[in-house]
């Protein structure tokens, strides 16, 4: 088979692109990279000597030795990481430029800025106005961390975002020293112009439609209402709202449009002084960077009289931001940026042989970004198709609305408020539009994650198919090399899928890190999925936020049942929330709560249905799997009346869970007490069912639990703390030196993350995965 190179620099950015990932996924060494481009530079140079009869090799190693490059710069960004990463809880000053200030409900954090590094900080002091402004220069106090990584399998890594944005470490500021009269003129003049202009337009509109603008204007959706953002988000038009390729090729036309000059040498200039302007203002997202570096490609190749090829100044693009920054690559904003240029760079020019009308690039930039939407944020919208075509005209209207208000922000305040209400209706218009086709959310859907392998076989046979050369090779009949190239990418799915995998894909059971809270995932063999309990925060929805995007990550659509050991937030506030998104069939409490039932159902939306149960009961969740509920026993409703008042004493009514998967079972205590444990250890019908191979450490390791008399009458050979960040102590030094003495392998989420098990077949034995080692 003939490898045609018409496109040399698409060839190059796969390759580079493709020796980034592959040294992140796999961990090696840069020696080993070394040797593997040497080995590929030796193979290339023997292939190109042997003349033309060896063109197709000597691309192969070309595109080796580019992969095996881009493989070992990655790699070496990996291991030269900040000196300040040694430095992880000790107190350090650093001094830089304040680039970036955000003033929150609880705190302010700023993005320091200087030749060696960018650290986003966080200051809870009390904060004036004068404390700091954005572009001054400052020393800096604190105590340094690390970014928050992954916690649970599939879900955010929120370190590896900022890395993305070139951000490596973290600090808790106690002290600013602004020094005076030292500033960035450059972040100075950025800062003044979107301050300027936000508070301008608050001024003006109302907070709804101010804060479209701003967000349309320059990407900051902190002043923007939190629904209905998310309609937006979920609609699939929300990438108008952060400052995309999207504004800058407005941008583009709006200037090019107020140009009557020659675009020439001048235009070229002054268009790439704007956009340059503009990208600071949007805070260098990467797919404002990509669209300002092809725009700027695409002009100096109109200058020097070459012809402009979309896919080729990608390409070209891709490879520049990557070089600056490897870690890009798995910024989603980068990923969908590019993705959304291949598709109307691939699939566009196919698509106009079938049809021609005004849907047509809205069409094809959602086939080829729908997949890969639903894989990152576990929803689809099928009003998006025909909702973009209005929202992105209506857009094309008003940012340069936006963008005039600028200077006049600064000349007239007049001006700029007729102007600003003009904004307004255009904004309110819009909000309208966009409320039509999301329909209360009739348009869009939650969806599970789709597999690495279908998303590689989809946009590899998608792109193929379509491609120049993929139709070249249909007309000519030559199905031979057709399904040569099928069947690489079928292999490619197959062979790449297994190297991102973590063990959680094949775990039985998983405790899901919740932070401050209990959660255990339970898989049966059968393919249905339970939770016990659920974690909970007063300050954050971790039904909506944590469990729900885990679940739909590693495809859980609707879980059968949740069972709670009782209905503290920590435990029950995420089911709540679960449930309201619809996600919990049944749910499974101590049957004292019935007498809370229409409170429950009031809390849970009342399309759940509960069930009650006690002491003495088995459930069956699936094929070898059970449930028995071991405590508190069954009582009068009088009793239970009486208990209800008593809310202090909820934790001694924890309901006792043992979960037996196969041969392997899991003692669930909630929050009982010492007290609690010494009854259930002395009950003789409960001796043996309490004896188990793994438990879930109550009260999440506090003192108050896990006495030595029920640690040896349960006898585990392993415990897991389900506990995060905290101010009770937990988990008490006392209780995992009482596991460490007995030889209890001890698992904690705030420090493993996730803890996934693995049955083995029968159960003679458990494979144990952490998703942070």
């Amino acid at each position: 088979m003939h490898i045609s190179l018409r496109r040399p620099a698409l060839v190059a950015a796969i390759s580079f692109g493709g020796g980034i990932g592959t040294a992140y996924i796999l961990e090696t060494t840069i020696l080993i990279w070394c040797l593997v481009l040497t080995v590929s530079a030796t193979l290339q140079m023997v292939a190109a000597l042997k003349g033309k009869g060896r063109q197709t090799a000597a691309v192969l190693f070309t595109a080796m030795c580019i992969w095996s490059g881009g493989g070992m710069y990655m790699q070496c960004c990996i291991e030269a990481p900040d000196p300040l990463c040694g430095q992880e809880g000790k107190m350090v000053r650093i001094s830089g430029y304040a680039d970036k200030i955000e003033k929150r409900e609880s705190s302010v954090r700023i993005t320091i800025e200087n030749e060696d590094r960018r650290i986003l900080a966080n200051y809870y002091g009390g904060w004036e106005e004068e404390t700091l402004e954005e572009g001054q220069w400052a020393d800096f106090q604190g105590k340094i961390s690390l970014p928050q990584t992954r916690r649970n399998p599939g879900c955010f890594d929120y370190r590896l975002y900022l890395r993305s944005c070139g951000i490596q470490m973290m600090m808790n500021i106690e002290e600013i020293q602004p020094q005076e009269g030292e500033t960035s003129l450059y972040r100075t003049v950025v800062s003044d112009i979107r301050n300027t202009f936000s508070d301008k337009l608050k001024a003006s509109l109302e907070p709804e439609l101010s804060g479209i603008g701003i967000a349309m204007v320059f990407g900051d959706k902190s002043t923007l209402d939190e629904e209905l953002y998310e309609n937006f988000q979920r609609n699939g038009t929300a990438h108008i709202l952060a400052v995309s390729g999207l504004h800058v090729g407005i941008l583009y036309s709006f200037f090019s449009f107020l140009w009557r000059g020659k675009k020439g040498v001048a235009f070229y200039f002054s268009v790439s002084g704007v956009l340059l302007l503009y990208t600071a203002l949007a805070d260098f997202s990467p797919s404002v960077v990509r669209a300002a570096v092809m725009i700027a490609l695409h002009l100096g190749a109109g200058i020097l009289h070459r012809r402009y090829d979309l896919l080729s100044a990608a390409a070209a693009t891709f490879i520049l931001m990557l070089a600056a920054n490897p870690f890009q690559l798995f910024h989603a904003g980068f990923q969908l940026s590019f993705l959304a240029i291949a598709s109307l760079g691939v699939i566009l020019p196919f698509a106009k042989t079938l049809y021609q009308g005004v849907f047509l690039s809205s069409i094809v930039i959602q086939a080829g970004m729908l997949p890969y939407t639903a894989y990152l944020f576990n929803y689809i919208s099928f009003g998006a198709f025909i909702a973009n075509v209005p929202v992105i005209f209506l857009s094309g209207l008003l940012l340069p609305m936006g963008i005039v208000l600028i200077p006049l922000a600064y000349c007239s305040d007049s001006l700029f408020s007729a102007g600003a209400e003009l904004l307004g209706a255009g904004c309110r218009i819009l909000i309208g539009v966009n409320g039509f086709f999301y329909g209360d959310g009739i348009t869009a859907m939650d969806v599970v994650s789709p597999s690495v392998p279908f998303l590689i076989g989809y946009y590899g046979i998608l792109f193929f198919y379509v491609s120049e050369k993929g139709r070249i090779l249909f007309l000519r009949k030559q199905y031979r090399q057709i399904a040569v190239c099928t069947a690489l990418v079928g292999l490619l799915a197959f062979t790449l899928a297994p190297l991102t995998n973590t063990g959680f894909e094949k775990s039985d059971i998983v405790f899901v890190d919740v932070g401050q809270g209990d959660c255990i995932h339970v898989r049966t063999p059968d393919g249905k999925n339970y939770l016990l309990d659920g974690g909970g925060s007063a300050q954050y929805n971790v039904g909506k936020n944590t469990l729900k995007p885990y679940l739909l990550k590693n495809g859980v659509r609707k879980v059968e049942a949740a069972f709670l050991t009782h209905l503290h937030e920590d435990h029950y506030g995420g089911i709540r929330e679960l449930a309201k998104e619809g996600m919990v069939k049944q749910i499974g409490v101590y049957e004292a709560n019935k007498v809370l039932e229409p409170e429950l159902c009031r809390e849970t939306g009342g399309k759940t249905e509960l069930i009650y149960l006690y002491g003495g009961q088995s459930v069956k969740l699936g094929d070898e799997v059970f449930l028995d509920i071991l405590a508190p026993e069954r009582r009068t409703v009088e009793e239970y009346q009486e208990l209800i008042k008593k809310q202090e004493e909820e934790n001694e009514s924890s309901m006792i869970m043992r979960l037996r998967y196969k041969g392997v079972s899991v003692l669930i205590t909630g929050d009982i007490d010492q007290e609690g444990e010494t009854r259930l250890a002395a009950d003789p019908a409960l001796k043996e069912q309490i004896s188990c191979d793994i438990l879930k450490v109550a009260h999440h390791g506090s003192k108050y639990s896990t006495s030595d008399a029920f640690l040896d009458a349960v006898s585990p050979e392993l415990a897991v703390f389900q506990v995060g960040k905290n101010n009770f102590g937990h988990p008490s030094e006392t209780v995992i030196e009482k596991c460490r003495q007995r030889g209890i392998m001890i698992y904690r989420n705030d420090s493993s993350g996730a803890v996934g098990i693995f049955v083995e077949k029968d159960g003679r034995g458990i494979r144990i995965y952490k998703l942070i080692e």
